[in-house]
């Protein structure tokens, strides 16, 4: 009886990885032409979005209009770790 050699290295063609798949949606997409508050307001008012979406959607706008209005986002404490994450995405990844 012969062993069959253990296969190293590339993955067998199929179905991508989350990570590949992500990077192949996101280089089709202008995110120079994206408005993140928009999309916020969109998420913020589907009725059909999951609950926890619409309400963290909400909370950033929120926390952004304060932002807007007031002191820089590194004094803003009252945010929890999800939307000051969720606004460091919409600036850009710019704290």
């Amino acid at each position: 009886m012969t062993k069959k050699p253990a296969h190293k290295g590339k993955r067998k063609g199929g179905r991508p990885t989350r990570s590949v798949a992500s990077k192949r949606a996101l280089a089709e997409i202008d995110l120079s032409k994206v408005d993140p508050v928009s999309v916020l307001r969109q998420i913020a008012a589907d009725a059909s979005a999951p609950a926890s979406a619409r309400v963290q959607a909400a909370r950033a706008l929120i926390a952004d209009d304060r932002r807007s209005s007031e002191a820089p986002p590194e004094a803003d404490t009252s945010l929890d770790a999800v939307s000051r994450g969720a606004l460091r995405i919409l600036n850009g990844g710019k704290k």
